[in-house]
């Protein structure tokens, strides 16, 4: 044979952003030999006839540092046509971590990112195959995932290293920051894409404390930047919640030499028309030639939740004893109490004291009344007729208040009931703004956190089904190009996100006609049996990785393809 596969008859977007053109597609050890015209025969091969031909995506905001060690295929994001994912975003990860402080660092993902804290103790055991960030790295390497993976070294793992639970009490002290800095340039030389931290307010982990990177005076955070640019290499993933730092994005790429990309521009959050003070401050920089980067969402970030995990509300101030709870007694307890519900009532109605919230600033009390005013009841089991209808709606039905009647519906559920909440990119409009703007980069799938509560790690194909074929807000080739290139450029990715001679072999077949996200669906296989929410394709053909066509959705894998990206690209 001439190739291991060919991909013939197809439509190819090669992922540069120029018109698409009819051509083959042929693969031999994993990497493309032929592009356009390909004679010869092959082991296998893929009909694409009338369906576009694209590299693999690049979705470099995910969160599977302890999923990779149970699931190495890394699902749901390779049924999605995703190939390449980066993790370690927002400074959250498990590496380096001394043994003595395992249990703190699942505390913190459990609590900042909702993952099952029983979940994750089963699928990593307790003894786990790395301490330091350099050995965390080989485990990976080890697992042989489905996909290819790229590494953030976080902030959070390496103060909570270096300084064990006083991370989350204190400022870093000079010998500690020089330690963390010496850490910082450890994990880059092993091969971490870059350096990735948080000062979101809404990021609490174990024992209800800020995550460790919110402690560090802006001056640790500058040190270990400084760190990347000693060897001149990685990326700058800075999470600062819902209010731009752009005096600090600046002061951060200037010392450090290395590009930044922030998390994130949405829709919402601020107020309406907030997105565009956002996007003309962050194109005022690159005039300046300043490599930085917003990250934006294709999706409405909306959290699916129950009363024994209340994600949208869990930094008010008014459910501080619902995060004290310790069983459902407690739990039933508050939500009969009138106190409570008098409290809740006054937040929602602007009259509380919750200013992360409803009273944060110019506009964001008008944005968030309107995320509560879009509240859904996902899942009641003893009345499923609600399932899906809006609160608010329900309410006026009954003559009572939102309030009452979801609390209400928590205990005659016996806290099972769901609802559906929006937080951010709720207003399409504002979001085909965002998308539009061809410096934004997409992102924010947060595979594997949320699980229970979210899952938009099926994003590339909604963008290409909902912002490409039903709104016409981007062309196929803009909306590749954007989920391919542009994405591996920004985040030095060197390897990937085109389709070319010589390249490694990485492509999504797909229907443009039918490519989509399907309907959320709540499966219980997490270790554990915990549950998740998961999106089937639409539309999907073939995900190829490194030459080697991947089975359906959900299939075993078996040892994968993917690759560890090291610094950006395959050894």
């Amino acid at each position: 044979m001439d190739f291991d596969l060919k991909i013939v008859g197809g439509t190819i977007l090669d992922g540069s952003g120029r018109e698409r053109y009819r051509g083959d597609v042929a693969i031999k050890g994993g990497r493309i030999v032929a592009l356009g015209k390909a004679a010869g025969t092959a082991a296998d091969t893929i009909d694409a006839g009338g369906l576009m031909v694209a590299p693999g995506f690049v979705d470099v905001h995910t969160h599977y540092d302890a999923q990779v060690f149970w699931d190495s295929t890394l699902s749901v994001s390779p049924w999605h046509g995703v190939t390449t994912v980066v993790i370690g975003n927002c400074g959250f990860g498990i590496a380096p971590t001394h043994p003595e402080h395992r249990g703190l660092i699942l505390e913190t993902l459990a609590r900042v990112e909702s993952m099952s804290l029983d979940s994750l103790w089963a699928g990593l055991g307790r003894e786990w195959p790395f301490v330091t960030f350099p050995e965390y790295l080989a485990a990976i390497e080890r697992r042989r995932p489905t996909i290819n993976v790229a590494v953030l070294a976080g902030h959070t793992p390496i103060r909570l290293h270096v300084m064990g639970r006083e991370a989350v009490e204190r400022a870093a002290r000079p010998a500690e920051v020089a330690t963390m800095r010496a850490l910082v340039r450890e994990a880059i030389t092993a091969g971490a894409i870059g350096f990735a931290t948080s000062v979101s307010n809404v990021h609490y982990g174990f024992s209800g404390f800020p995550v460790p990177s919110r402690l560090a005076a802006f001056d640790e955070i500058v040190a270990l930047c400084q760190a990347m640019g000693e060897v001149d290499q990685g990326l700058i993933h800075y999470n600062v919640g819902r209010q731009p730092r752009f005096g600090e994005y600046e002061a951060l790429v200037k010392a450090s030499g290395r590009p930044l990309c922030w998390t994130s521009l949405l829709s919402g959050g601020l107020g309406p028309g907030a997105h565009r003070d956002h996007l003309a401050a962050s194109h005022a920089q690159r005039v300046k030639g300043l490599d930085i980067h917003p990250q934006g969402a294709a999706r409405p970030i909306s959290l699916e939740f129950n009363f024994r995990e209340p994600a949208a509300f869990d930094t008010w101030q008014n459910f501080a004893a619902v995060r004290e709870a310790k069983n459902d007694a407690d739990f039933r307890r508050l939500y009969a109490d009138a106190a409570f519900r008098q409290a809740f009532k006054d937040e929602v109605e602007g009259r509380g004291r919750n200013h992360e919230f409803f009273l944060g600033g110019r506009g964001e009390e008008a944005s968030n009344l309107a995320s509560w005013k879009l509240t859904t009841i996902s899942w009641y089991p003893p009345e499923p007729a609600l399932n899906g209808r809006s609160l608010h709606a329900v309410a006026a039905e009954r003559r009572m208040h939102a309030v009452d009647l979801m609390l209400d519906l928590v205990l005659r559920s016996k806290l099972e009931v769901r609802f559906s909440m929006p937080r951010a990119n709720f207003d399409e409009a504002e979001v085909a703004e965002i998308l539009g703007d061809s410096s934004v980069v997409v992102g924010l799938g947060d595979g594997g956190a949320h699980l229970s509560q979210l899952c938009d790690a099926c994003y590339a194909t909604y963008l290409l089904g909902h912002w490409v074929r039903d709104k016409g807000v981007l062309t196929l080739e803009q909306a590749v190009h954007r989920l391919t290139q542009h994405t591996a450029q920004v985040y030095g990715i060197t390897d990937r996100g085109l389709l070319a001679v010589d390249r490694p072999a990485d492509a999504v077949v797909f229907d443009p006609a039918t490519v989509g996200a399907g309907p959320l669906e709540r499966i219980y296989d997490l270790p554990g049996g915990a549950d998740r929410l998961v999106s089937r394709p639409k539309g999907v053909a073939a995900v190829v990785v490194n030459g080697r066509r991947l089975p359906a959705p959900g299939a075993d894998t078996g040892p994968g393809s993917g690759r560890l990206l090291r610094n950006g690209r395959a050894a």
